[in-house]
């Protein structure tokens, strides 16, 4: 991980600034799937002692960012192409169920509101819309009213959120910009009630990601 040019921290809540220089590398690549976390480089760039680091590190594994492994440290997490097919695959069977939870819990007003943040995301910083966005989600599953179908869709989103992060795709500008325009138009169709046509922007986006992922593990 390079981390050369990072100043020495100097705020109070070291562990959480030393995740964000964590999760910041994990969105610039620097941090590869398998990588070791190099806790004592890490600690000398940062000019702070490894506890912070390991009080981070634990944080992000619980996040399932990282793993531990005995008497070796921390490693980021890595997926096989079947691993993420599966969460695919389990999209469409969460999504429609989640479509249908939406339809009754919230009103158009407050569809037009969530298609207002979703127009709003700063597409430029790619670890800031992924964080942006799971908080909004996060929002928006706390008005379901099947608290098991949220419960479900909060492990999707986490999935995704993790995904997003580690698996380097080498055009974040390009799959940003993309994940925001099917937000905007399945939104859009809510705030229309087309609830036909929000389905179809989901079955079509989890379509794409299916066929995109041979691209993103060559073998």
């Amino acid at each position: 991980m390079s981390m050369a040019s990072a100043p020495a921290l100097r705020i109070s809540s070291l562990s959480e600034a030393v995740r964000e220089r964590i999760m910041r590398a994990l969105a610039r690549g620097e941090l590869k799937p398998g990588q070791r976390l190099n806790e004592a480089q890490m600690a000398q760039t940062l000019g702070v002692s490894r506890g912070p680091i390991r009080e981070a590190a634990r944080e992000l594994e619980g996040q399932g960012f990282l793993v531990s492994r005995p008497n070796q440290g921390f490693y980021v997490v890595d997926f096989e192409p079947q691993d993420i097919r599966d969460v695919y695959e389990a999209k469409d069977w969460l999504e429609a169920a989640f479509l249908a939870d939406l339809a009754e819990s919230l009103s158009l007003d407050e569809r037009r509101a969530v298609l207002s943040e979703i127009e709003a995301l700063d597409l430029a910083d790619r670890l800031a819309f992924t964080e942006t966005l799971f908080a909004l989600r996060e929002r928006v599953l706390r008005r379901l009213s099947n608290r098991f179908v949220a419960e479900l869709m909060r492990v999707l989103y986490r999935k995704f959120y993790i995904l997003s992060l580690v698996v380097d795709k080498g055009d974040d500008g390009r799959r940003v910009a993309r994940i925001a325009d099917v937000l905007r138009r399945f939104w859009t169709a809510l705030a229309r009630d087309d609830l036909a046509e929000a389905s179809a922007v989901l079955r079509d986006d989890t379509a794409y990601w299916l066929a995109d992922l041979p691209r993103s593990f060559p073998a």
